[in-house]
């Protein structure tokens, strides 16, 4: 998103849902919700979802910190466990409460 590739939009603060954030958290969340609720999307409809390996690792490095192996309210359920070689995507998923197994039932 060209946006993002200014500087200036990581500093400082910003506001999102009535919550002022620092700008660079706020950027983490916004990469939470597109790329999470992405993969919700794609698998409910059977499609592929393949986001960039930078992508996942900024993700699973924002979202990571928010896990405390119980559910969160409001943010996430308790991890779903997943093997430790399982990839960064899968794993990541598996932080928010989502099984990276699950598919639509037919």
């Amino acid at each position: 998103m060209p946006a993002w590739r200014e500087p200036a939009a990581w500093e400082g603060e910003s506001e999102a849902g009535g919550v002022r954030l620092p700008a660079e958290m706020l950027a983490g969340v916004a990469l939470q919700e597109l790329t999470v609720h992405g993969w919700d999307l794609a698998r409910a409809t059977g499609q592929p979802f393949t986001p960039d390996a930078l992508t996942v690792e900024v993700l699973h490095s924002a979202v990571a910190p928010f896990v405390t192996g119980e559910d969160v309210p409001g943010l996430f359920k308790a991890p779903v466990p997943v093997a430790d070689d399982a990839p960064l995507l899968d794993r990541t998923i598996a932080l928010t409460g989502r099984d990276p197994n699950w598919t639509p039932s037919t």
